[in-house]
């Protein structure tokens, strides 16, 4: 199993040259041509519920982090919640480094 510590240094480098979409609103709008979906558990589960259907509709593989939306805003260098962010360029990255433990 991925530990939160693995998801954090990969997503330090991604942010670095690729494209991240951050923010529920943000990301259920720009779902489309998502690599993957990373999930906090603090996101609502009403939202946790539609992500989960349109990802798995979209065949976009969802990713948990074990931690919170605060822990995950800080991995991504940001001083506020981040639910939910989707990757939609990895900068070169390869994706599999946290693709094993993705559900969809």
């Amino acid at each position: 199993m991925l530990n939160k510590s693995q998801i954090e240094g990969f997503l330090s480098q991604v942010i670095k040259k690729g494209k991240i979409v951050y923010g529920t609103n943000e990301v259920l709008e720009e779902l489309r041509g998502s690599k993957a979906v990373i999930v906090s558990k603090s996101i609502k589960p009403n939202i946790r519920q539609k992500l989960y259907r349109d990802c798995k509709k979209n065949s976009i593989p969802i990713i948990e982090y074990d931690g919170s939306s605060i822990e995950l805003g800080r991995a991504l260098g940001k001083n506020f919640r981040v639910s939910v962010l989707s990757i939609k360029s990895t900068g070169g990255y390869d994706l599999k480094e946290i693709l094993p433990e993705a559900k969809s």
